[in-house]
């Protein structure tokens, strides 16, 4: 069991220029809440329940999260007064069961791999272990001193040409803080986390994943940048459903068996899921933009039923035998150009699934990697 307390009670007062008036977890990143990417990984990595440690505003982190994340329970403590850091663990730890928890900041990236963390932190019988971030160049942060895997000492904030940063993940044995004299209100990195270093107890493990912290205005775009947009392009007759050519009724429209479940993981993955679809028949008078509208509504609400959401559906109404050319009807790669305009999306990470070579051709087109394009037979058997 893998338990993780979230400390996200930070006001991010120094992000106001450029972020509306949230908690700092909650600034938009890549077009989701930070502390969504942070969940996302938790998820990901095996977490098995999550303690969110809140203060400002509150409301607008359990309002938008909720009491899970894909599955996992998810529990709050809210702080009536700021408690610091180690306030703030100490306070949450009261809702936690598992013998080790995992403790990490709202405000910083810092993917590491959990399941190497956890071993090493068992093997080493470490009563509590620092994830570490090698950098050059630095003077935001303090240097940490270490001499093989212990923690030596913790530096003052000053340039640092290369060498080691808090990455602010921790693996901490429930009981660690009992042996100290705590008020309720400290810093687990000034009062607990400096005078412990050199005794011997502190453990550390380097790790290469990308770090960012987003507490200041030029980082917090930086981050920007680290969660690119991405996206399933996704066909609709052959793919989402049995083609059976011209389908414009509900009554004729039959899901293929596993598209939920397909788009649920790729959504899990961090994709949004934008459906484009050749509607020729449009164009042939067999059905009308009217007729498409109420499917594609019928459609949308049954993959909301399943909690899914699709972010967007583009068509194409021509024929080129009626109408002449266009620039969207696949393999034209109109379609996805627009997606990619209207949700800021970087091309490169997209991926696109279609049951014909005119689809993965319209993706080549685009500029979709070659190794991101699945043909849906191929692929699906």
């Amino acid at each position: 069991m893998m338990e993780a307390i979230i400390l996200a009670g930070g006001m991010g007062t120094r992000l106001r220029e450029v972020v509306a008036d949230v908690p700092k977890p909650m600034a938009i990143v890549g077009g989701k809440p930070f502390l969504w990417h942070i969940l996302g990984w938790l998820a990901k990595s095996g977490c098995s329940r999550i303690i969110i440690s809140s203060g400002y505003k509150s409301e607008t982190i359990s309002g938008y999260i909720g009491n899970s994340f894909r599955d996992i329970p998810v529990e709050y403590v809210v702080e009536e007064q700021p408690l610091g850091t180690g306030g703030a663990v100490k306070f949450s730890l009261g809702r936690t069961v598992a013998e080790e928890v995992l403790i990490v900041n709202g405000d910083t990236w810092f993917p590491v791999d959990l399941g190497e963390f956890m071993s090493f932190h068992r093997n080493a019988k470490s009563p509590f272990t620092i994830a570490l971030k090698r950098m050059k160049d630095f003077s935001r942060y303090g240097s940490v001193d270490c001499s093989g895997n212990r923690i030596v000492r913790f530096n003052e904030k000053k340039f640092c040409s290369d060498g080691f940063i808090n990455g602010g993940i921790y693996l901490m044995n429930r009981h660690f803080l009992d042996q100290f004299s705590l008020p309720d209100v400290f810093s687990l990195e000034k009062d607990i986390l400096e005078k412990a270093a050199g005794e011997g107890i502190l453990r550390c493990l380097e790790f290469s994943e990308p770090f960012i912290d987003i507490g200041i205005p030029d980082d917090y775009r930086k981050a920007q940048t680290m969660f690119r947009k991405k996206a399933l392009f996704i066909d609709r007759d052959g793919v989402i459903n049995v083609d059976k050519v011209h389908v414009y009724r509900k009554e004729d429209f039959e899901f293929n068996e596993g598209i939920f479940d397909l788009c649920r993981k790729y959504i899990e993955e961090g994709f949004l899921i934008i459906v484009i679809t050749n509607q020729a028949g449009i164009a042939k008078g067999l059905y009308s933009e009217k007729d498409f509208d109420i499917l594609t509504r019928w459609m949308l609400e049954q993959f909301s039923g399943k909690g899914i959401e699709i972010s967007g559906v583009y068509h194409c109404p021509h024929h080129p035998d009626v109408t002449g050319r266009c620039q969207c009807r696949k393999p034209e790669p109109g379609m996805i150009l627009r997606a990619a305009r209207d949700f800021d999306l970087d091309i490169s990470e997209c991926q696109l699934i279609g049951d014909k070579e005119t689809d993965l051709e319209a993706g080549r087109r685009a500029g979709i990697p070659e190794g991101n394009l699945k043909l849906y037979r191929t692929w699906h058997t």
